[in-house]
């Protein structure tokens, strides 16, 4: 019987103390998972440009920065200007442009450019040539406004070269009726899908040696 009381007394205290015990606090609940911060090299660059240079890092895209250029005195300007050093593939040289033609370049690139190589020649792209994307001029054929090139929204391919060394060039193998023509010309028509403006020796004499692609406001596909 005392042994039952002590028993008793003591489960007695236990509780006692367990309710005189200070309570622990529930733990906060996790805030929502939201969108990773812009890589703290972009500051200083609004939020819109900033998620377009994390998505060119994503292309595997190797690029410099550009200082946002002020209006040149014919009215030229480069804004959210990068100098795109390599795509997946090796460039002819270095390239100014917008980061949106950047990012466009490198979509169509992985969409059309590579597997078109791979499927028409049975091998690798290893080179885009260019004629270069920021430029200070006036529009073809216009001379009343400036170019799209004058804002670095415009690129100016001339050719491509495959892994084994081989050159395709617009100017000569256009409309040539070879594995170098069918993929120039698949490759101009693919192009209307992913830029603004696509002209190529169908669209007038000013492009015949070179495709012409940007991203403007208006709509032509003289592919």
């Amino acid at each position: 019987m005392a042994a039952g009381f002590r028993i008793a007394a003591v489960a007695a205290l236990l509780l006692l103390a367990a309710a005189c015990a200070p309570r622990q606090r529930q733990a906060a609940p996790l805030p929502a998972p939201t969108q990773p911060p812009a890589s703290s090299q972009w500051i200083g660059r609004d939020i819109i440009q900033a998620a377009c240079l994390n998505d060119l890092v994503a292309t595997g895209a190797k690029f410099e920065l550009i200082a946002q250029a002020e209006p040149g005195k014919d009215g030229c300007t480069l804004q959210n200007g990068v100098r795109l050093i390599s795509t997946s593939v090796d460039l002819v040289r270095p390239a100014e442009m917008t980061c949106p033609l950047a990012l466009r370049l490198m979509q169509f690139e992985k969409d059309v450019l590579l597997p078109e190589a791979q499927r028409v020649f049975g091998q690798p792209l290893k080179q885009i040539n260019h004629a270069g994307a920021f430029t200070c001029k006036r529009m073809t054929g216009n001379g009343s406004r400036i170019s799209e090139h004058g804002h670095g929204r415009a690129i100016d391919i001339w050719g491509f070269v495959l892994a084994d060394g081989r050159r395709i060039s617009v100017a000569d193998h256009f409309r040539a009726r070879g594995p170098e023509g069918q993929y120039l010309r698949g490759v101009s028509r693919e192009a209307c899908r992913f830029f603004a403006v696509v002209l190529s020796p169908n669209a007038d004499a000013a492009h015949a040696k070179s495709f012409h692609w940007d991203i403007s406001e208006w709509k032509r596909c003289g592919s």
